[in-house]
């Protein structure tokens, strides 16, 4: 198995990139911790976006949102998440996995497997070559929920 770094969720970022075609306005960035100063950011969607930026500020909603519901289901099965891995990226679609308690690991789209996290408060690691990849640049709305 590759080498897994452990990070920080350190907010979700605009880009600046607005051509044609670009499908991802907002980043995941991904800190990793200690003495190591590599980042990751990762393209995610708009509603991913925001969720995950109501998550890190504590926002809370009358009714559970999307995320929300998906922690409780896995709590109501007796379960919890373990931890979340970035595993992989190709052609530009990055990979991840949500690791439970017992052992179980369910593939997922990162955008959700870090929403999952930020809910549940589980640890997220990164396969250490990705950390490496050229970042998207923010744009000049800066972060949003860091």
């Amino acid at each position: 198995m590759a080498e897994m770094v452990p990070v920080t969720i350190t907010g979700v970022v605009r880009g600046t990139e607005d051509r044609p075609g670009r499908r991802e306005r907002f980043f995941v960035e991904l800190t990793a911790s200690g003495d190591d100063a590599r980042r990751l950011r990762i393209g995610v969607g708009d509603a991913e976006a925001s969720a995950l930026g109501f998550s890190l500020q504590g926002i809370e909603f009358p009714r559970p949102m999307t995320y929300q519901f998906m922690a409780a289901l896995v709590a109501a099965a007796g379960s919890a998440v373990r931890s979340v891995r970035i595993t992989g990226a190709r052609d530009g679609i990055f990979y991840a996995e949500v690791m439970l308690r017992g052992g179980a690991i369910v593939d997922a789209r990162p955008s959700d497997a870090l929403n999952l996290a930020a809910i549940t408060g589980a640890p997220v690691a990164v396969e250490s070559s990705l950390l490496d990849l050229p970042s998207p640049t923010p744009g000049p709305a800066g972060a949003v929920g860091s």
